[in-house]
């Protein structure tokens, strides 16, 4: 098998288990993202790749070979972290090189390799300078150069924008997505960032309280969240989690929320036959929503009202908070089409995209799944 697999992977720190059984495999080419909150494993995950620490349990594997024991220079990887790792009082070309330099590789071909890297990323000119004098954006892509100029075997990056204000970050962004594309090898990044993970990723694993929560694309990851708390973690703002229940008539299964129905496509029917759905937990995506003003385009659409609390204006977009009657929430986005906004207090109205619900076992808060 080519690319990377972790198998199992535990990790302990005294009675604390921050990596729980750990499993994923990332194919040649694949840039993979490890998403979740500060805290959850990420990193350490990254550390027990990278061979500068050792798993308690389980097995790391590239390109099919065992190399769970073997010392992080055996394991030929190429990594950039948060705090760069530059060397402050070395220049520039001599950072680049160290790694080269520690293998013994020939002087010709050093300045080749860091030629053509300094030029990939506008390093050339900084390459007799002290790293100690270069900003943070500098810094950052000496850190990415000295990955580059290896023909490493893995990619692995520890929150490496973390430090970068807004305007480098997507400089960066595209220089380490260049770096991916060129190298064609399996790549690894931790964020925490959801915005980063989804403009980055061909697929992402989401780590919480150091277990899997869900692997998926980024489109399976907002869309079809495995559990509850993918679908309260994921988005901006995250999916709506309601308490309902389930009800069979007029021939159809419907979902009931507070003093709010919603039809049910009869794919679901065969799940609701086999779980007891008397009371479940509904997801409903704040994107999933048809504002008042797009109405008239549903002219089959079922409309429902309710209280307006708040408006949070965005950048061409609107977050409204609407309340129920039972007195929980419902957090609705739209495109802001330019019409006025509604107003706190006033009574919104709004339909609902029912093909875009999703259901959750109220014991286990495990999605449950129609049959397609």
């Amino acid at each position: 098998m080519h690319g990377l697999e972790v198998r199992n992977l535990v990790k302990k720190y005294q009675n604390t288990l921050v990596v729980d059984d750990i499993s994923f495999q990332v194919a040649d080419g694949e840039f993979f993202v490890l998403l979740g909150p500060s805290g959850g494993g990420k990193s350490t995950i990254l550390r027990l790749i990278s061979g500068l620490e050792a798993p308690d349990a389980g097995q790391v594997f590239m390109s099919g070979r065992d190399i769970t024991t073997a010392t992080p220079r055996e394991r030929n990887l190429g990594m950039v972290f948060q705090d760069y790792g530059i060397y402050p009082n070395m220049n520039v070309f001599d950072n680049i090189a160290y790694g080269l330099q520690a293998r013994k590789m020939g002087r010709a071909e050093i300045e080749k390799r860091i030629k053509i890297t300094a030029d990939k990323l506008g390093l050339a000119e900084y390459l007799p300078k002290l790293a100690i004098d270069l900003s943070g954006g500098e810094q950052q892509r000496v850190a990415l150069a000295r990955a580059m100029v290896k023909d490493a075997d893995t990619y692995l990056f520890d929150e490496p924008l973390a430090n970068l204000d807004p305007k480098l970050r997507y400089r960066a962004r595209r220089d380490i997505q260049s770096l991916h594309r060129q190298k064609q090898k399996p790549s690894i990044y931790v964020t925490h960032d959801q915005s980063e993970a989804f403009a980055m990723a061909d697929r992402i694993a989401v780590i919480a309280k150091g277990r899997l929560q869900q692997v998926g694309t980024p489109d399976e990851i907002l869309q079809s969240p495995a559990n509850t708390f993918m679908a309260r973690f994921i988005g901006t703002p995250p999916m709506n989690v309601l308490e309902g229940e389930c009800v069979y008539e007029d021939d159809r299964y419907q979902v009931k929320v507070a003093d709010l129905r919603f039809s049910l496509d009869p794919t679901w029917k065969h799940v609701l036959q086999a779980t007891d759905a008397s009371h479940l937990l509904v997801g409903l995506n704040p994107a999933a929503f048809i504002p008042a003003w797009e109405l008239a385009d549903y002219p089959d659409a079922m409309v429902h009202h309710a209280q307006i609390e708040d408006v949070e204006p965005l950048i061409g977009e609107v977050v409204l908070t609407l309340r129920l009657t039972d007195g929980s929430y419902l957090r609705v986005l739209c495109e802001d089409s330019g019409v006025a906004l509604p107003e706190v207090g006033h009574i919104f109205a709004f339909a609902l995209d029912e093909a875009r619900i999703c259901l959750f076992d109220i014991l286990t808060e495990k999605a449950l799944q129609p049959a397609f």
